[in-house]
């Protein structure tokens, strides 16, 4: 059974835990007011299956947290700025391989509105650092769809007709002599049977090439009576043995 990887999908939530770090020596600590800033990555994974019939079963599931890195200290007036904020977030989630390059921008927007907010909560009044929490759950999901491998394996067997001619078997030399009769476009129709009495008419074209008949000009008539340019048509029978517009069969032996 074949799968594929679904396109991965992230949510984030930024918090603030319950925890002093006033006192934390840090060598990046300032005089200025400053966040902490750590990311706690959940990773979950399935295993799905979808019928013909479009019905989705869940063939299995697991769940693991990635190791955390290491929290950061940053000047909380760092968030003042936009641009320079989200660089750095997108750098520290950079070292999250389970984390893709797509998804920097909407985590970081995350923690530097979060970031924005706290600073005006009375309750960090006075408080020389301010703890930042990030909960990152990262979803793939692997899916194995029955109409999707029904589909492909359909267009691979038309893509080998293809290349088969379409199942093509061409018509005999002596079918050919016998089978094709020559007609005049624009008057002048040849005696004979009512196939070969046939005249072309000037506003008439080859089904083949799509291209018009020259008044004057011979073309071959099959016995179903359509009318095509003498190279088209001896082409096509070349290569088949049958009218390409009404399908009238045409002796192979």
């Amino acid at each position: 059974m074949q799968f594929v990887q679904l396109n991965p999908r992230v949510s984030s939530q930024a918090w603030q835990p319950k925890i002093d770090l006033d006192h934390v020596e840090s060598r990046q600590r300032s005089s200025k007011v400053q966040a902490y800033v750590k990311f706690f990555v959940q990773v979950n994974r399935r295993t799905l299956y979808r019928t013909h019939e479009g019905d989705l079963v869940l063939l299995g599931s697991q769940s693991h947290h990635v190791p955390s890195t290491e929290g950061v200290y940053f000047d909380l007036d760092m968030f003042k700025s936009y641009d320079n904020s989200c660089r750095e977030i997108s750098i520290l989630l950079g070292y999250e391989p389970e984390i893709q390059e797509d998804f920097h921008a909407r985590i970081a927007d995350e923690v530097i509105c979060f970031a924005r907010n706290i600073r005006n909560w009375v309750s960090n009044v006075g408080r020389k650092v301010l703890p930042i929490y990030v909960n990152i759950v990262v979803k793939k999901d692997l899916l194995h769809d029955e109409r999707y491998w029904i589909t492909r394996a359909m267009r691979e067997s038309d893509m080998e007709f293809e290349r088969s001619r379409y199942g093509m078997v061409p018509a005999s030399q002596s079918a050919l002599k016998g089978l094709l009769k020559r007609v005049r476009g624009g008057g002048g129709c040849v005696k004979g049977s009512e196939a070969e009495r046939k005249c072309v008419g000037e506003r008439e074209s080859c089904t083949i090439c799509l291209e018009e008949f020259e008044p004057g000009s011979e073309a071959l008539c099959m016995p179903c009576t359509h009318i095509f340019h003498a190279g088209c048509i001896v082409k096509w029978l070349n290569q088949s043995h049958y009218c390409p517009v009404c399908r009238l069969e045409v002796p192979t032996s």
